[in-house]
């Protein structure tokens, strides 16, 4: 059933998809992890209670993450819907129609959205949780997708 065809294109497969998720969090990490090393973010982190880290640290942080992720794939996401990952795995995000989506819907619509709204307490976590179990239904298309009206293809 990964063989799945919609308007002429083949959707991208699940694991694709993960794969390209993982890899743009690797790249993402190399600068991300120091940071957050050398700012205090790892602190109480070997200690017996846990210490509760600052909600302002915490957007602080997913303001910056998204920053250099915006500053990373902007421009593959702009000529072809791709970030770094999805371009290494040969996939890209359109729209629906199978027209290239614009990286203003791209960055603020799939990826944004999901960023700060996981900060909302329980409803962050149970959305997460929605989008990645979306990706399991027929058209392959997580809460993300449905909310830019976009889907992953093989490119």
């Amino acid at each position: 059933m990964e063989d799945v065809q919609e308007n002429q294109y083949e959707l991208a497969s699940r694991w694709s998809r993960i794969g390209a998720a993982i890899i743009d969090s690797l790249i993402l990490s190399v600068v991300m992890l120091p940071l957050a090393y050398f700012t205090g973010g790892f602190d109480g982190i070997s200690q017996n209670s846990p210490v509760e880290v600052p909600m302002t640290y915490q957007v602080l942080m997913a303001a910056l993450g998204f920053g250099l992720y915006c500053v990373v794939n902007w421009k593959f996401l702009s000529e072809s819907g791709q970030t770094v990952g999805k371009k290494i795995l040969n996939i890209k995000v359109v729209y629906t129609d199978s027209s290239q989506a614009t990286v203003q819907d791209l960055v603020f619509k799939r990826y944004a959205f999901l960023l700060f709204i996981s900060y909302i307490p329980w409803i962050g976590g149970l959305i997460g949780i929605i989008n990645l179990l979306m990706i399991f239904g027929k058209q392959r298309r997580a809460l993300h997708d449905r909310i830019a009206n976009t889907k992953v293809i093989v490119s």
